[in-house]
């Protein structure tokens, strides 16, 4: 159980921190870096990794029915619109205010979800309290933040007024965040591939490994099909220049990325009944706090009034709060 809940946090601290390098590019447009963040971190890390730690691999996924591969790819592919989503949120309204938003969104569907499908039966128990406790309180630490976000964007002169502009960028936001727990529900619902790989020899711990290579090739397609277009359009095929350094950008994110997401789905095996719930929440809102501080660290939270900073600061408070009530779920 404490294995469990130290990996969650390890993931969503490194999660929360990913797409930092994509305040580094220079050279490199938008659509450049997120072509090769999302090979890397879609394609490349995560079939390195459930091949090289999960014995017979190619053995499990032929003997399973199409049927099971299907589901998780076509979450994985409705996903990949929210990954995108983000990608474009970061790029436009900063990390710490899409980080608040999408992931908040996120956490509260991506944790209930599982509960109420797979037990709905806990929902009025202690441990189904606690975590419906904290999804609200969740909430109301996400009305801070989000308006703290908002206000700074707005001091800083990013957002010249709330007009089509931001509320385009901000509907984009709010629908990633609920799309992106299907990427939860893809892990909840690859069982099947579970248990096969565990029966192939894998270690529990490793065996959910062997849903992500299905589950994110379809979030690829879509994240790939996008940036080519906007390469095309763009005409940017030629911003690929600034040697090793801005190469690095993106593959470093996108291993962090996968690197997250190995971590998180190895916890849910630690964290019992309710892993995927549970450990999902925890994720989700260690990746808020560590995207806010991500922020401040990189120039985001500067030269804005006190009363922002205090408004940001009591959201990460009161995030804090839910983290400690979800937690107390799985006690």
């Amino acid at each position: 159980m404490v294995e469990g809940f130290g990996l969650t946090l390890l993931a969503g601290v490194v999660m929360g921190s990913a797409l930092v390098p994509l305040k580094w590019m220079k050279a490199w447009k938008w659509e450049n870096f997120w072509l090769v963040y999302s090979l890397m971190a879609l394609v490349v890390m995560p079939v390195t990794l459930a091949f090289l730690l999960l014995p017979r691999l190619g053995s499990v996924y032929a003997e399973l029915p199409a049927s099971v591969m299907v589901r998780p790819f076509i979450y994985g592919a409705m996903w990949g619109v929210a990954q995108l989503g983000a990608g474009i949120a970061v790029h436009r309204i900063g990390l710490g205010l899409s980080t608040s938003i999408l992931n908040g969104i996120c956490a509260a569907s991506g944790t209930l979800l599982p509960l109420s499908i797979q037990h709905p039966e806990m929902l009025l128990q202690r441990s189904g309290l606690l975590i419906l406790g904290g999804t609200l309180v969740m909430a109301a630490g996400l009305v801070f933040c989000g308006w703290a976000g908002h206000q700074r964007e707005m001091a800083t002169g990013q957002l010249k007024s709330a007009g089509s502009g931001y509320r385009g960028i901000l509907a984009l936001t709010i629908i990633s965040g609920f799309l992106a727990a299907l990427l939860n529900i893809a892990l909840a619902f690859g069982g099947d591939i579970v248990k096969k790989a565990e029966e192939a020899g894998a270690a529990p711990a490793w065996a959910p490994f062997a849903v992500w290579p299905v589950a994110l090739a379809g979030g690829f397609l879509v994240n790939a099909a996008y940036s080519l277009y906007l390469m095309s359009r763009n005409q940017t095929w030629s911003s690929f220049g600034g040697g090793p350094r801005e190469l690095a950008n993106p593959l470093l994110a996108g291993a962090m990325w996968m690197g997250a997401i190995a971590l998180y789905s190895s916890a849910t095996t630690l964290l019992g009944v309710l892993g995927v719930s549970v450990g999902w929440a925890l994720f989700q809102v260690l990746m808020i706090l560590t995207g806010n501080v991500a922020g401040m660290l990189t120039g985001e939270w500067r030269n804005v009034a006190p009363s922002i900073s205090k408004a940001n600061l009591a959201g990460v408070v009161i995030l804090l709060a839910a983290l400690i009530l979800i937690g107390a779920a799985n006690s």
